[in-house]
């Protein structure tokens, strides 16, 4: 199974952020004293995430991606009147869903029968011919992100802003989580049962199937108020891509 993280869509990312000075820089024929702006701030937003597949795989059809909340701290660079550097780091929070009838990777139930089946001349069960059950399935997926941004603004009190760059994903945390109660099947019409109904509830680390280390990239446009003398108010909406597949095995 080969997802990636695509076209991923962050509404309504509200923050609030205060100006601060970074140390002067005086040169000795010169008496003007220069100084850095630097914003430093809070933000919180609500996600859309698309994890999508790139091969024809029987355990990524039906799979549907779930929302999450996202929250960060940005700190932005001043350059010149238009461009600043902005870096971030964010918690996000991905992962996706499938219910009814699926595919079951490879289980205690599939080596047991894969025993008796040379005698039988049945195909053994691997995860190109799985078994089959209905229950409800989760992937949670949590990470910690790092974007790198170049961002354009316009405008002074009521300042407008596009910003874009790379952003680097570590992975925290990735859990799967199935439950509800079938028969397994043989084949993915549930015509062929093998099994009385059992219990498939379960919580499940898959952190090790996965690559720890993701890479994309961020598109923004937003707009911000200032807030007295050194707040402001900003509101951003943006999209990101994945480049690379999130698991570690095309299986």
């Amino acid at each position: 199974m080969t997802l990636i993280n695509k076209n991923l869509l962050c509404l309504f990312i509200i923050g609030a952020s205060i100006s601060s000075f970074a140390q002067d820089n005086t040169s000795e024929s010169d008496t003007e004293t220069t100084k850095t702006e630097i914003k430093i701030g809070a933000k919180i937003g609500y996600s859309l995430g698309s994890l999508t597949s790139n091969t024809e795989n029987v355990f990524t059809d039906n799979y549907e991606s779930i929302s999450g909340i996202d929250f960060g701290l940005t700190f932005e660079f001043k350059l010149t009147a238009l461009v600043s550097m902005q870096a971030e780091l964010n918690y996000t929070h991905r992962g996706g869903e499938r219910n009814g009838l699926q595919p079951v990777t490879a289980n205690e139930l599939s080596e047991t029968l894969n025993s008796l089946y040379p005698f039988t001349g049945l195909p053994l069960i691997t995860n190109a011919n799985p078994l089959y059950a209905t229950f409800d399935s989760e992937s949670d997926l949590q990470y910690l992100e790092v974007p790198a941004l170049i961002k354009f603004g316009w405008g002074d009190n009521l300042r407008f802003s596009a910003a874009i760059g790379p952003y680097v994903g570590i992975l925290l945390k990735a859990t799967q989580v199935t439950s509800g109660t079938s028969p397994f099947y043989l084949d993915s019409g549930a015509t062929m049962p093998i099994s009385e109904a059992v219990s498939l509830n379960a919580n499940t680390d898959i952190k090790d199937d996965l690559k720890t280390i993701n890479f994309g990239g961020t598109f923004a446009i937003g707009i911000s108020k200032n807030i007295g003398d050194m707040g402001q108010l900003f509101v951003d909406a943006r999209a990101s891509y994945g480049f690379n597949s999130i698991q570690i095995k095309d299986e």
